[in-house]
């Protein structure tokens, strides 16, 4: 037995007894008050209709006040939850705004806490992360909500203060939130229903900024045969383009991390593999 079903259950039993007692001296008070009040007024008919005029002003004074605070509950608005806004409207001006914040972290016990204990002193919302390990460090990317009195300073500071380095903060899109293998699928499903190409779906997995089919990409080796090898170098990386050529591309600002590297080559591979086998099936229809 639990303290709700013991303690509580006694407590119930000696509150239900007390109201009875309390709710029979309230009427015999009101009894006696009553009785108080007509044999002051004397047993006459102006008492008695001076009881019952004062105990209708009681009733439509009650009536109006009801009536009154109905009528205001239904022009009241209803309030809208933390964070949302009402169809058709603007959000509010003090409403969170979304950013990420890519940092490198020592990939060691405590590392990571120690930036979201900041965060969570500032007030900081993570809404979602994604690791890139890379080698002694660690590569993170959160997608924060941050309060709108706090800006880019206050973050880059947050994560000096933490340990972090390079810190890279942007504002971010609400789309971004969605996990990247969720987005990856979707994108390769768009690439085998012919509804998007891999230039599309490299910008949006990687959040590039240009991506262009070249011959030599700038900035990039070849395999020294006149092609261009699958390279990643800093904000630029090249891939091989279904069909031929070569795609590079390039981001302003923000490295490319060899997690997002793999997550655009695999992509890549499934375009030229639906490349070659489009090829194929139209040299067996001839």
């Amino acid at each position: 037995m639990d303290a709700f079903s013991g303690s509580h259950g006694t407590d119930d039993r000696h509150g239900f007894f007390g109201r009875e007692v309390l709710e029979m001296g309230t009427l015999l008070f009101a009894a006696g008050a009553a009785h108080l009040l007509v044999v002051s007024l004397g047993h006459s008919d102006s008492g008695v209709r001076t009881l019952i005029v004062l105990g209708v002003v009681l009733l439509v004074f009650s009536a109006l006040h009801r009536w009154r605070r109905h009528r205001r509950s239904r022009r009241r608005p209803p309030s809208p939850l933390p964070g949302t806004a009402f169809p058709g409207r603007s959000a509010s001006p003090v409403e969170d705004r979304l950013w990420s914040v890519r940092v490198t972290v020592a990939d060691v016990p405590g590392g990571l806490a120690a930036l979201t204990g900041r965060f969570a002193a500032l007030g900081v919302d993570i809404r979602l992360m994604q690791v890139h390990p890379d080698g002694t460090d660690a590569v993170d990317e959160f997608f924060v909500s941050v309060p709108p009195v706090l800006d880019e300073a206050d973050l880059r500071r947050a994560v000096r203060d933490a340990g972090g380095r390079h810190a890279v903060v942007r504002t971010a899109d609400v789309h971004e939130l969605s996990d990247t293998t969720s987005r990856t699928l979707a994108m390769v499903d768009a690439l085998v229903t012919g509804a998007t190409t891999l230039e599309r779906c490299l910008l949006a997995l990687a959040a590039a900024h240009d991506v262009r089919r070249v011959e030599v990409p700038e900035g990039v080796g070849g395999d020294g045969h006149g092609g261009a090898r699958e390279e990643l170098s800093g904000t630029a990386m090249a891939l091989p383009a279904p069909g031929g050529g070569v795609l590079a591309v390039h981001r302003a600002g923000v490295p490319f991390t060899p997690v997002e590297f793999a997550r655009c080559r695999a992509l890549a591979q499934v375009a030229r593999s639906l490349e070659e086998r489009s090829l194929e099936g139209r040299s067996y229809d001839r």
